[in-house]
């Protein structure tokens, strides 16, 4: 440190051999190998890094846990036992791919072996309800394996993958969903019936100036000839209406409607809607050359 005329310290640059940088949770074996950096002293290869005790671990993730570094995840398989009384099978698996894609768990393999069970309780009885033959048998192995399909289909509807989460069994590619089926079976698992009277309704109650941006919109729909419009108008003039009214008559086809909304509590207006930023992978903090979170090939661009 230099004491400067003005009464300032200037600050000199200390002995540093480097930085290690940042890794997120979700990363993998790159985050438990940073966490191992920054504890294991004098470690001279990967080998060092994954020895505890005598004991060279497999993987890293298994070297931090041997060193207590990591949670057991004790609390919530207890929590997912407890609620598996009250909760239904669905509610528990809606929980459990939130929690894998908050990475949450430290084991996430050790979580679904204890709690699998609890999150396949209604598989059976749906198939045996789907199928018609209250009969239908399957082995503890299938069952596992429709419950794994059903855990993919949420993860992939947030845009991760079994294959994100180290010893979660991985299911054979041909009985993988692809992303795009998983979307689009979302958006045509519409009431066909029950938006074509909806449909009618909202257009009957629509007011002429509405009727008339409504009519645009459909004409540019029905000649597939795509374009932007841009509506403006204040809170309470019938926007929210007309979109509503939009999406009925589109979905009423059996064609496709995203509904996005700037805001959480807008989207939440809308059939189906979502933000934007979730929807499109939009950055949350945006400069002047930010792009959308979406990679090259992906479905989405479907």
């Amino acid at each position: 440190m230099q004491l400067l005329d003005s009464g300032r310290v200037e600050r000199k640059r200390g002995f540093a051999i480097g930085r290690i940088y940042y890794v997120r949770p979700g990363a993998g074996e790159k985050y438990y190998l940073r966490i191992l950096l920054n504890i294991v002293k004098g470690a001279t290869s990967f080998e060092d890094l994954r020895t505890y005790e005598g004991i060279v671990y497999p993987t890293f993730r298994d070297a931090c846990h041997a060193r207590g570094l990591l949670k057991d995840d004790k609390e919530y398989i207890d929590g997912i036992t407890d609620a598996s009384f009250w909760s239904s099978s669905r509610s528990l698996r809606i929980v459990f791919a939130t929690l894998l894609v908050s990475n949450e768990f430290s084991k996430p393999g050790l979580v679904w072996q204890k709690c699998w069970e609890f999150f396949s309780d209604d598989i059976l009885y749906n198939i045996r309800k789907n199928t018609g033959n209250p009969d239908f048998e399957l082995d503890q192995e299938k069952i596992e394996k429709y419950c794994l399909l059903e855990i993919q289909k949420l993860l992939q509807s947030r845009g991760r993958s079994l294959r994100d989460f180290a010893g979660i069994p991985l299911l054979p590619d041909d009985e993988m969903p692809s992303l795009e089926e998983v979307l689009i079976h979302e958006e045509l698992r519409y009431d066909k019936s029950y938006l074509m009277e909806e449909h009618a309704k909202l257009l009957a109650e629509m007011t002429d100036e509405q009727r008339v941006v409504y009519d645009r919109i459909m004409e540019s729909v029905d000649r597939r000839n795509g374009k932007f419009y841009f509506l403006y108008g204040h809170g309470g003039t019938g926007k929210t209406y007309l979109w509503r009214t939009l999406s009925a008559a589109v979905r009423s086809r059996g064609d496709i409607v995203l509904n996005v909304a700037s805001s959480g509590i807008a989207s939440l207006l809308l059939p189906g809607g979502r933000t934007a930023h979730s929807r499109f992978a939009i950055p949350l903090s945006i400069v002047e050359d930010s792009t959308c979170n979406i990679k090259h090939g992906s479905c989405w661009l479907s």
